[in-house]
């Protein structure tokens, strides 16, 4: 019945997870099995190599693999019927005796200094040498929006929240930000985030002190099904985000974005189109400036662009859906 995944965390943590899905899915020659948040399943339809996990092949898989040891997916597991059951922890001090009765096999891996996309990548089938790749998602589809949501015309996407208040920045520093972006040409700004209050409470600051700067925002947090945020992403010219889910799917889909990280270090850039500062960098301006520049100020985003061979063929081959 194949292999099941079970990961219950963030939608940042699920987009990050997408390259061992790849990964799996070119060892056993078939679509991987998700089990995670029934929210996120909008995104698990970007992955042309998962799908969510449901009837006998959430409950009688061949194998099982799970990627936290949170209760929610301890749980799930404890109730699905098949003799293996893996589970990967940064730490032995994560593993319980609960987690010794559940599963067969753990394995203890430190991260490191890696990213969660490469230490989960790293640490699955590690006889498997293909190489690693980022994050990949395909283009949400057109019907993913509702009418007036979405602009026609180039647009900027600030998505200044993400779960936890200590990722946020000063909204001066956004508001200087897209005073930037209005200067260089982008002149359409939108703000999002979830129903969260202090979501509501920063976004409606930051979307004042852009007025004060003479820019015009609209803010529609708490106004987005994942579908319609998913859509946003993928249609906007630029994207401005904290360390969060917004830059992990920038990126998968490939979209300009400018990150900036209030805790810890930020990443070493690999890609030019992405960049990744520590917030209140006095080079936040200059940096904006070299991504307009680099990516042609405004790449034309209408089209959906072929994927890289490696997803499309080299990957999973026939097991893309049909769409």
């Amino acid at each position: 019945m194949g292999e099941l995944v079970i990961l219950h965390k963030q939608l940042g943590d699920t987009v990050l997870l997408e390259p061992v899905l790849r990964k799996i899915a070119l060892v056993t020659g078939e679509r991987v099995h998700l089990l995670c948040p029934p929210q996120w399943r909008p995104l698990i339809e970007l992955m042309p190599h998962t799908q969510f996990a449901t009837g006998k092949r959430r409950w009688m898989p061949d194998s099982l693999r799970a990627f936290d040891p949170g209760g929610r997916t301890t749980r799930a597991a404890a109730f699905t019927f098949c003799r293996e059951k893996a589970l990967l922890v940064p730490e032995p001090g994560w593993v319980t005796r609960t987690h010794r009765a559940i599963y067969s096999q753990m394995e203890v891996i430190a991260p490191g200094r890696r990213d969660l996309a490469r230490w989960l990548w790293d640490a699955t089938l590690p006889e498997i040498s293909t190489g690693y790749e980022p994050p990949v998602l395909e283009r949400p589809p057109e019907d993913w929006t509702r009418e007036g949501l979405c602009p026609a015309e180039p647009f900027l996407l600030l998505h200044p929240v993400t779960t936890s208040s200590t990722k946020a920045c000063e909204p001066g520093q956004w508001a200087t930000l897209l005073r930037a972006a209005h200067d260089f040409g982008l002149k359409r700004m939108l703000i999002t985030g979830s129903m969260d209050p202090w979501h509501y409470e920063h976004c409606a600051r930051i979307a004042q002190q852009a007025k004060e700067l003479g820019v015009a925002v609209e803010d529609v947090s708490g106004m987005t099904m994942v579908p319609e945020f998913l859509h946003l992403i993928s249609r906007a010219r630029l994207v401005l985000s904290v360390d969060g889910a917004a830059s992990h799917l920038a990126r998968a889909l490939d979209v300009p974005s400018l990150t900036l990280q209030a805790v810890g270090t930020p990443s070493a850039a690999e890609n030019p189109r992405h960049a990744h500062l520590a917030a209140g960098s006095a080079n936040a301006v200059k940096t904006l400036h070299e991504l307009f520049t680099v990516t042609d100020a405004m790449p034309d985003t209408s089209a959906t662009g072929p994927l890289p061979a490696s997803l499309r063929e080299g990957i999973t081959g026939s097991l893309r859906a049909t769409r």
